[in-house]
């Protein structure tokens, strides 16, 4: 096994270990052992946990964007409800397939905002996740940069904000915030198109 392969298992043991567990009660013992490599070998390749765990934040961001790929290729449309809704049908059903997925988001925003040396990862990932959703609101709505980039950062905090009630409340009207949602920036979208044209 490559050294390239041995730190790619512990990135990958340290997603499932902190999925599973949380960041308090995730050690790297235990990831060690999810990965079958020696504990030290984890100091070896990342200065502490919050780094390894960081990494695995970026690695969760690239994956993110990328599910946004698809969309940045659809034809340039007005963003009545029906478009909105089917752009925001993949990071709604995400957080319902893959719970674990999203518990290990908020993990990684707290280990940003309460560790020094992760916090500029966390603002260089939340830049990239915000700049991947304005890519395909620019592309598809037709929008400015700046327009494009506002929407994107009200979609986003949105999107997080309702898997976050959807994780602790599984009563939460998730299906119709979503649609209320996708009314609203409807809307929104055509105020904006209206004064441009003014």
């Amino acid at each position: 096994m490559t050294e390239l392969d041995k730190r790619e298992q512990i990135i990958a043991a340290a997603y499932e270990v902190l999925s599973k567990k949380g960041y308090d009660r995730a050690s790297t013992k235990e990831i060690a052992n999810e990965a079958g490599v020696a504990q030290g070998l984890i100091n070896y390749y990342f200065s502490s946990k919050d780094m390894l765990f960081a990494e695995v934040f970026r690695r969760e961001t690239e994956k993110y964007c990328t599910s946004f790929h698809g969309l940045r290729h659809m034809q340039k449309q007005t963003l009545t409800t029906e478009v909105i809704t089917e752009l925001l049908e993949m990071p709604k059903r995400r957080a319902l397939e893959d719970p674990d997925w999203l518990r290990l988001r908020y993990e990684l925003f707290a280990i940003g905002l309460r560790n020094g040396s992760a916090l500029p990862t966390l603002k260089e990932m939340l830049s990239q996740q915000r700049s991947s959703i304005s890519d395909v609101i620019r592309n598809v709505g037709g929008f400015s940069d700046a327009e494009s980039n506002i929407m994107a950062a009200l979609l986003y905090s949105l999107i997080e904000g309702l898997g976050l009630q959807k994780m602790a409340d599984p009563d939460f009207q998730y299906d119709e915030a979503y649609n209320m949602m996708a009314g609203m920036l409807s809307a929104f979208a055509e105020v904006l198109m209206n004064n441009k044209e003014k």
